[in-house]
């Protein structure tokens, strides 16, 4: 009877073979999976350490394991696996119990918002073309006025990375008055880039510029959609949590948003396609280019095999080769990204823009790789091609702080100078179009008729971007195609004709700088912007 009880009761501490067995099953498959195991017979925790000094008595056990043998019915059901649980202590330390309720919350209102903008016929959605606000009848402009905020983020960012002296009001002031328009637009587009909003800049400003927009637009959207709206409840929530770690509640998002977006909008709708590259995006930032590789390269097979031919389909192409090529240069294959980023070039049909981004790589490769003169040619050649198209403005400003910062160290500070001054003019004018948009104006004319000064052909750029720096005879370039001639820079450029230049999300891997980013910037910002509608 005893004995009958310690055996019901799970007491039996005395391992049997056929238990062993069936761990060591258990555990060999969940290796593969790369997934932690505790392991449980009838209930009771099993110390893999007896487990190991079992099959060292007992070496035959594993020939029964090679050979396929397996465990009885019976000792399958007592036996039992189960990812273990972390430590109280670590639970505690990875967030506050407050915190995750908060996270809970903020979750919960973001699948409400959705549920309810799908359900009540809010968002019109043409599957896997794309969703829109059905209140609007004219077109939207939430999704181009968020890149130029990002942009203007980004280019304040890398301006004081680099000391530059700039007029912070001026960049940062007609993006807070574009984000009215974008609130007032409910637009699906604005509620997927909420989440590219917070990671981003919890990455570069987490002490400044994130609060500030989190409180802005916890002021703004109840002035604008009502206190009771329940965007107002969403933006007050992110306001008055300091979440501690905001990568960890964007990928939350993601995991929420990504599959129920991709179920009632298609794989190959530009909704979906602006979530998962924001999501790509954030997972190369945090965890590097192997682990987005995959994620990539099977939505865009979906998106692919849905037989609609957007526009943006190339841009995630152009992605997937970036991240490639990061890949082999995290392995130290510099000579095989180089290989990746011109196969590319020389097989896709590309705009403007997406060339100029390939060249911008490029440079930043062949500076990596030591060879400074083809650094410097392919930068040049990157900011050419951004200048004179409709390229995002952060294109041709990398490229041109890339190219000034390679002037400098090549002992060449007139040449490097030169850059930096129209650098800083370029700025400007990107202040005063992003100005004249915030105002309602489509940013080619302001209602003066004065022009925002951005260069329409080759002839107008500056004669120090068509100029040879490592003094060969032989290198020359042609100004009909932008190509140089230079046995340094082996790259076989594309013939086929450019479709116009079409809107970029620019994937990861895609904001190269030779001086190595600029994750984790903390810069200072003394600008408070309005939340009133004037």
């Amino acid at each position: 009877m005893y004995k009958s009880r310690i055996w019901k009761w799970g007491l039996d501490k005395k391992l049997k073979g056929d238990e062993v067995l069936a761990i060591l099953i258990l555990k060999r498959d969940r290796d593969a999976l790369h997934k932690p195991s505790e392991f449980r017979i009838r209930g009771q925790p099993v110390d893999f350490g007896n487990i190991k000094r079992y099959v060292k008595r007992n070496p035959s056990l594993l020939a029964k394991l090679r050979a396929g043998h397996v465990p009885s019915s019976q000792t399958t059901r007592e036996v039992t696996c189960r990812t273990p649980s972390p430590p109280p202590s670590l639970r505690a330390d990875i967030a506050p119990p407050t915190e995750l309720q908060d996270v809970e919350r903020v979750l919960g209102l973001f699948r409400d918002y959705v549920d309810g903008s799908f359900s009540s016929g809010a968002w019109y959605c043409e599957y896997d073309v794309d969703c829109t606000n059905s209140r609007f009848d004219q077109g939207d402009r939430s999704n181009d006025l968020f890149e130029r905020i990002i942009a203007s983020f980004a280019l304040v960012n890398r301006c004081m990375m680099r000391g530059d002296k700039i007029d912070i009001n001026s960049v940062l002031g007609p993006s807070f008055e574009s984000l009215k328009e974008i609130v007032a637009a409910e637009s699906p587009d604005f509620v997927a880039r909420t989440v590219c909003l917070l990671w981003y800049l919890d990455r570069h400003h987490k002490h400044d510029l994130l609060r500030l927009v989190l409180n802005y637009l916890a002021g703004l959207v109840p002035i604008v959609l009502g206190p009771h709206h329940i965007l107002a409840h969403i933006w007050r929530r992110l306001s008055a949590t300091s979440f501690s770690d905001y990568y960890e509640l964007s990928m939350r998002l993601y995991s929420l948003l990504l599959p129920q977006i991709e179920e009632r909008a298609g794989p190959a709708n530009f909704l979906t396609h602006l979530l998962y590259s924001d999501y790509v995006d954030c997972v190369f930032a945090r965890q590097g280019p192997e682990d987005c590789e995959g994620t990539l390269s099977r939505h865009l097979a979906r998106a692919e095999a849905s037989g609609r031919r957007h526009s943006w389909l190339g841009d995630m192409a152009l992605s997937h080769a970036g991240i490639l090529a990061a890949c082999k240069e995290r392995q130290g294959r510099l000579d095989e990204a180089v290989q990746v980023l011109t196969g590319h070039m020389n097989t896709y049909s590309m705009t403007e823009e997406q060339e100029a981004a390939i060249r911008l790589e490029l440079g930043v490769k062949y500076y990596r790789m030591g060879n400074v003169s083809a650094a410097i040619a392919s930068l040049q050649s990157a900011a050419r091609m951004a200048l004179t198209s409709d390229a995002d403005e952060r294109l041709s400003m990398t490229a041109l702080a890339n190219l000034e910062k390679l002037l400098t160290e090549t002992g060449r500070p007139g040449e490097a100078e030169q850059v930096h001054q129209y650098r800083m003019d370029r700025l400007a004018a990107f202040a005063e179009k992003s100005a004249s948009i915030s105002r309602g104006f489509d940013g080619d004319e302001e209602a003066d008729g004065k022009s925002d000064s951005v260069p329409s052909d080759a002839g107008e750029l500056p004669e120090w971007l068509w100029t040879c720096y490592d003094g060969d005879e032989g290198c020359a370039y042609d100004k009909a195609t932008f190509a140089l001639v230079h046995p340094a820079v082996a790259i076989k450029w594309t013939e086929v004709p450019h479709p116009s230049a079409s809107p970029s999300a620019m994937g990861a891997g895609f904001s190269p700088q030779p001086d190595s980013g600029v994750a984790g910037t903390e810069a200072s910002y003394y600008y408070t912007p309005d939340p009133r509608i004037p």
